[in-house]
């Protein structure tokens, strides 16, 4: 069973964000895969869970210009785009890893 655990977050730079997740595996986001992953209410329906976010209106070069974490379960970002609503949770990053064929444009 994969872990949601993460053992080190890091932002190498202003485009990418690795976790290391406690079973040792590495999950890589772009910013901008991240971007179009939002859950916060103005990128998905709260109710119908519709994606409202279109992925046309994300600069292809959007960057991360703060990240946090919220708690024990999750982190926040910022994006160069304005946008900064979104809360991340370690189980839906874990889940929707790029690398896994998860991910905004993958599928999830």
């Amino acid at each position: 069973m994969a872990s949601s655990q993460p053992r080190a977050i890091t932002r190498s730079d202003p485009t990418r964000i690795e976790i290391e997740w406690s079973d040792g595996h590495r999950t890589v986001y772009g910013a901008r895969e991240l971007r179009l992953l939002c859950p916060c209410a103005r990128c998905i329906d709260e109710i119908t869970g519709q994606k409202l976010l279109d992925p046309a209106r994300v600069p292809a070069d959007v960057s991360q210009s703060d990240v946090r974490l919220v708690g024990n379960y999750a982190i926040s970002v910022a994006f160069s785009d304005g946008h900064a609503t979104g809360i991340f949770p370690f189980r839906m990053l874990r889940a929707n890893d790029p690398a896994e064929g998860g991910g905004a444009e993958g599928g999830a």
